[in-house]
């Protein structure tokens, strides 16, 4: 569980406060709530997977299994790039943060949408090389630096929070322009996407890649996956409310969507300079920088083990699977180390990076429910450890939610998106006209069906939807009508048309045999 809270507190803290203020006023708690519940109903399907088939890089190997290459290459990418430049993410709010105090690490210190100084690029690349050093030198000593500020990232929220709300409370806040819901119920589901708390909740799946070493899964995984949600959203919750409470009037004239104040590129720190705890700001600034700087670590190991499985499901070049004596895939670590450097420029600042991570950790969910209900039909017969009642209702409503967060995050975003699924599959296909090894897989174009039907339809959605830039044809309230048919519609087509049920059950039995060590 505490791994899990861990994950869960890295930047997201620092910064998903004043963005779901924006969207959605002091409904933003409203935001955190409903997420959370969301999140578990989607975090459940993969506690079924995960003590069924507990290997590692479930997120290229599942869907090899029950879908072919195809969905799997699509999957794996963007689980590959979501793990990949969080590093990237959350460097970057180190050095927003740290801009309070040494403003030429940003081009601009008073907005919170800065991008970095040319000096902050250059720190940021030796903090991303310190992180790729420390994980190539020793995994274990990873571990423990996490493990040592596991408690500390979560008593610091906590007592921010405390310290706004006693001396710079102002409840009038939770009324004034606009009222309580601002912009309605569509102020809340947007603040959930992009306003950074699904990015805020994805360390959930430290609980699933973990359920394969519990001794007592059936009791633990769900105590973990639920506690590690509610520990989180309490703490979520109390920094939210002491954030809507603290803020000056004079910085909400132009209501919540025009919220701002000097120095907003490190809002927390800010207002409590405001409010004149500098005991409490030093400690705040202190965790500011430890507690990103541990979540960047760890997702360096994450990533790193990601693309090793691609490179071993034949998605990548061989040399990317290589290890050194102590087992770390260097290679990978490396390549993964220009990856995040690079994601600097196209997404300046960490709104942005927030936005488009936040949609692809939204359809790397679609795995769960997909995977689950084709399995349900593919290892039918094999015994679950845990296993969800009414299947086919949880795996709709989970896809469902999958579906909707990534919708929330606006067609701005699904363009983007759509244009790397589409740069994802045509770069395996020509590295498959280049590689032996690669082409002895069978694409299997009629199982991904479901999938360029999902994404196809998502994207027209997206495009004529009220949400990021899309052009408002489809009215809000109508759109979840469209999306739940659009999710029927795939879920029926990804369990029709799923690989053939013994070639599935050959492919799992495959992957047990290699965690455990055989050939």
């Amino acid at each position: 569980m505490f791994g899990s809270v861990s994950a869960i507190i890295g930047s997201g803290w620092l910064f998903s406060g004043y963005y779901s203020s924006q969207m959605a006023g002091p409904a933003a708690i409203l935001s955190w709530i409903a997420a959370s519940i969301l999140i578990i109903i989607v975090a459940f399907t993969f506690a079924e997977i995960s003590t069924l088939l507990p290997v590692p890089g479930g997120s290229s190997h599942l869907p090899n299994a029950t879908h072919g290459i195809i969905v799997s290459v699509v999957f794996s990418w963007i689980s590959w790039l979501t793990v990949a430049v969080l590093p990237t993410i959350e460097v970057q709010a180190v050095l927003q943060y740290a801009s309070y105090f040494f403003p030429w690490l940003s081009k601009d210190p008073n907005s919170i949408n800065t991008s970095l100084s040319v000096h902050g690029y250059m720190v940021a690349a030796f903090l991303l090389i310190i992180f790729s050093i420390a994980n190539i030198y020793s995994l274990r000593l990873v571990m423990r630096f996490n493990n040592a500020i596991a408690i500390w990232k979560i008593i610091i929220p906590i007592l921010a929070a405390i310290t706004l709300i006693v001396l710079s409370f102002h409840p009038s806040n939770f009324s004034t322009d606009g009222g309580f819901m601002p912009d309605g119920w569509h102020g809340v589901f947007a603040a959930i996407s992009a306003g950074g708390i699904v990015f805020a909740f994805n360390g959930f799946k430290n609980v699933v890649e973990l359920a394969g070493e519990a001794e007592n899964p059936r009791r633990t995984i769900p105590f973990a996956l639920i506690g590690s949600v509610f520990v989180c959203l309490i703490v979520y919750v109390l920094l939210q409310t002491a954030f809507i409470g603290a803020i000056p009037a004079a910085s909400l004239t132009h209501g919540w969507a025009g919220l701002n104040f000097a120095k907003s590129a490190s809002p927390l720190v800010t207002l409590l300079a405001m409010a004149g705890s500098v005991f409490m700001l030093g400690v705040l600034y202190v965790d500011t920088m430890v507690a990103p700087m541990g979540a960047g670590l760890m997702y360096v190991t994450t990533g790193a083990r990601t693309l090793q499985a691609m490179s071993n499901n034949w998605q990548m070049p061989h040399f990317l699977a290589l290890v050194n004596r102590k087992g770390i895939p260097t290679t990978a670590i490396l390549l993964n180390l220009v990856l995040s450097f690079i994601f600097f420029f196209p997404f300046p600042g960490w709104k942005l990076m927030v936005d488009f991570i936040s949609s692809l950790m939204a359809f790397s969910y679609v795995l769960g429910p997909v995977c689950l209900l084709a399995l349900r039909y593919q290892l039918a017969d094999r015994p679950r450890t845990i296993k969800l009642p009414f299947g086919t209702l949880w795996s709709f409503l989970a896809l469902y939610i999958c579906t909707m967060i990534g919708y929330w995050t606006g067609w701005q975003v699904i363009f983007k998106l759509t244009l790397f699924i589409a740069f994802a599959i045509a770069f395996y296909l020509v590295y498959r006209l280049f590689s032996k090894r690669a082409r002895q897989a069978p694409l299997d174009f009629k199982s991904a069906i479901w999938m360029f039907v999902y994404f196809g339809g998502l994207a027209i959605i997206s495009h004529f939807g009220s949400f990021g830039g899309g052009t408002d044809q489809l009215k809000f309230g109508s759109d979840f009508i469209v999306l739940a048919v659009l999710t029927a519609i795939s879920l029926f087509l990804a369990t029709k048309y799923r690989v053939k049920d013994e070639i599935a059950a050959r492919k799992c039995d495959e992957l047990m045999l290699e965690m455990k060590g055989g050939e």
